[in-house]
């Protein structure tokens, strides 16, 4: 062979092993998943994989103008992004580096994420048995959220090969994992810090190391989700370092000891502007002494405005959004609200009990002008007392509410009520009432002497407890304006609660007051006479529907074996208030005892509720396939679909749910437009305290049922009033 052809041959294997040793050191990866959002691949850091070495790979994401993806704690909606990994025996893949996220707010919701370009980082480690030569496919299934005015989720697979080889270098993504190596939080060395758990609030002290600058401003994140509330943080400074006061979720868990992201726009430590630090917690107030602190910074009222966080809410009456209302407005809707809830169906029993009660002041017509003017001044005294234990009342209920949401339980309007024992007392109060107004019996007959010259004297405690009664039927409805009004107030400081539920008792009472104070139209009742007992026992007919309501909450709550030992119950206290209007003095003491007896047997045990819950649940897949129950999480899937959605937020003891449902969203009409627009139907049952429906309603601003939510693909979502009509249906489904 001439030594030319040789050389030559040395030449073509020379290059072809080059070539083949460089095609080998080179990263092949998947395209990038391109969506109309997001850009997502996978990138590697080094050029191969080394046995028994780490190398890092990072889910790159980068994001369309505006939108957005979520931190590991998304905050108060949204779920982080993540990989479920598919690899090959001796390869893994650790959980991501996250980097620093960002406030992103919408109205009342705040989230933690991240817009423009990001790096999520992780750890890939390969077995030191590992063949060189050999190539590594790194691949797995992502998932993200990602954000604008309305929530998609989007998915795709997400894979990168690698070679493995005695040496690597660095890859052209090493800018890339540089940046987010600049953003990843280190250990703050030298700082210390304790939480301290006071009722909700959470005061987080932070002692910095010696020799730091003095931070102007700062920010924390905690990593654990659900433990705080995102909106709301304060940041100060004094002389023992730093506080950040933040709120804790209703029904948080607190763990002894969680980790926290603290940035700031300053430098914390060397050239770093963030790290993370492990708190432990106590309970009780933070022994620094508060004198002093300045403030800071007000992160509730500082997040960045994003184009939403979640999607946003549009409530069809505008001018009471509770997220733009003022403590002025919210009065104003309560006073409305609260005259409304007169018209409501849950009041009706009691207001026949105040018709009663004029029908029996008419009776001093003709009988001079003196009678006349005792009549009015005790008419007077009548609905001022009865207005006093209407506003008791409803202060009474709000004192209750907020004590518990203080205590960090989950609840709202109608919270007594999702009780069914509550509801049991409530039917018996209900059906004795029906009873007596029948002439069953008379309170006079066993109730004590003393007792029945004190209310002789005292008129006005009849009215007190009428009114007290009053708002225990009504507590089950929510009136137009009122919801607003009810969401508004729980989200403010305890006086300003208290004064927007006076405002509701004043409106509820007013009408009351006004016909009471100007008796003169009560000349235009007839005279007392026999036609006064037979409307007496009329009366009794809708305390008795009352209690068949009743029965029926109960029968939701604690399965028809409850509602089957109510009604038994309910025959046994009719026994005893036979005895009870007995001549004879001994009966009268048994029916007592009788009718207490039967009042404590037939107690909803809750053991009931939960073989109810139990049941529900196994019959939830066999349901009417009309009504899904309520899933947040298909919700966003649905909207992606292009489908929109409608979501009943209902309880069987809502007087106003349930017309709502027959007179309107049960139609013929209504049920062929929602199919006509392809609307999934969902319903959150309030009936029992479910948490997860208490916070959706708080974050839609709303603290009771009903609550219609329309969420209409790339739209906010749009709530409808509390009292339906089929055109108000018919006009929002329009618009889809």
């Amino acid at each position: 062979m001439p030594a030319s052809q040789h050389r030559l041959r040395q030449w073509t294997f020379a290059i072809a092993l080059g070539a083949a040793f460089g095609l080998g050191s080179l990263t092949t990866h998947a395209a990038p998943i391109k969506t109309p959002h997001a850009e997502v691949e996978l990138l590697a850091e080094q050029t191969a994989l080394v046995p028994g070495q780490s190398a890092r790979v990072g889910l790159s994401i980068k994001h369309a103008p505006h939108w957005h993806t979520y931190w590991k704690n998304p905050g108060d909606s949204g779920y982080p992004t993540k990989v479920t990994w598919d690899l090959p025996p001796g390869v893994s893949v650790s959980e991501f580096d996250w980097p620093v996220p960002q406030r992103l707010r919408t109205g009342p919701i705040v989230n933690f994420g991240y817009e423009g370009e990001v790096l999520l980082p992780a750890t890939v480690k390969v077995a030191s048995a590992a063949s060189l030569g050999a190539s590594v496919t790194i691949k797995g299934k992502a998932e993200w959220l990602v954000c604008k005015d309305v929530c998609i989720p989007e998915d795709g697979e997400v894979s990168i090969m690698l070679p493995v080889a005695a040496s690597a270098n660095t890859s052209g993504a090493k800018a890339r994992f540089a940046a987010a190596d600049a953003a990843l939080p280190k250990s703050l060395e030298g700082w210390s810090g304790k939480a301290f758990v006071n009722g909700r609030d959470l005061q987080i002290d932070l002692a910095p190391a010696t020799g730091s600058p003095t931070l102007t401003r700062f920010d924390v994140f905690p990593e654990a989700e659900q433990i705080t509330e995102p909106a709301v943080q304060k940041t100060f400074r004094s002389e023992k370092g730093y506080s950040a006061l933040l709120r804790l979720v209703d029904g948080a868990k607190v763990p002894e000891r969680f980790q926290l992201v603290l940035a700031s726009p300053n430098e914390i430590r060397g050239s770093s502007k963030f790290g993370y630090l492990s708190i432990s917690v106590q309970n009780g107030v933070s022994p620094n002494d508060n004198k002093g602190m300045r403030l800071l910074a007000d992160a509730s009222a500082e997040a960045k405005v994003s184009d939403a966080a979640t999607t946003p809410i549009r409530s069809a009456a505008a001018d009471s959004n509770p997220a733009t209302m003022s403590l002025l407005a919210a009065i104003v809707f309560a006073f409305v609200g609260g005259m409304i809830l007169n018209l409501m169906p849950c009041v009706f029993p009691v207001l026949s009990l105040k018709v009663l009660s004029f029908a029996q002041h008419a009776g001093a017509k003709g009988s001079g002008s003196a009678n006349a003017v005792e009549r009015r001044g005790a008419m007077r005294a009548h609905g001022l007392f009865y207005a006093i234990g209407v506003i008791a009342s409803f202060l009474a209920l709000a004192a209750a509410l907020l004590a518990l949401k203080g205590a960090g339980s989950a609840v709202g309007w109608g919270f007594q009520l999702q009780n069914p024992g509550v509801v049991w007392v409530l039917a018996v109060i209900f059906f004795l009432i029906g009873l007596n107004l029948m002439g069953a019996f008379e309170v006079g007959t066993f109730a004590p002497s003393a007792l029945l010259n004190f209310t002789a004297k005292k008129p006005g405690i009849d009215a007190f407890f009428s009114g007290v009664l009053a708002v225990i039927a009504a507590s089950p409805c929510t009136a137009p304006f009122m919801g607003a009004a009810l969401g508004f107030a729980l989200t403010q400081s305890t006086m300003a609660a208290l004064v927007v539920f006076a405002a509701l008792g004043v409106g509820m009472a007013l009408p009351y007051v006004v016909l009471a104070w100007f008796p003169k139209w009560l000349d235009r009742l007839p005279r007392p006479g026999a036609w006064m007992i037979t409307f007496k026992q009329a009366l009794a007919f809708p305390m008795f529907l009352t209690v068949v309501w009743l029965i029926w909450v109960i029968a939701q709550q604690a399965t028809i074996d409850g509602a089957a030992i109510a009604m038994i119950g309910l025959v046994g206290i009719a026994f005893g208030a036979w005895l009870l209007g007995s001549l004879r003095v001994r009966a009268r003491v048994a029916g007592a005892l009788a009718a207490l007896m039967a009042v404590v047997l037939a107690w909803p045990t809750t053991a009931m509720v939960e073989a109810n819950a139990a049941q529900s649940s196994s019959a939830a897949p066999h349901s009417s396939t009309q009504w899904k129950p309520w899933n947040p999480d298909e919700i966003a899937k649905l909207n992606a679909e292009g489908k929109p959605v409608f979501v009943d937020f209902t309880a069987a003891w809502c007087v106003s749910c349930q017309a709502n449902k027959r007179l309107v969203l049960m139609r013929d009409e209504i049920v062929t437009t929602f199919a006509k627009k392809n609307v999934v139907l969902m319903r959150a049952d309030w009936t029992n305290r479910d948490p997860r429906i208490t916070k959706a309603l708080t974050d839609m601003n709303r603290s009771g049922v009903p609550v219609y939510a329309l969420h209409a693909p790339g739209k906010p979502v749009e709530l409808l009033p509390e009292l339906l009509t089929t055109g108000i249906v018919k006009e929002a489904l329009s618009k889809l």
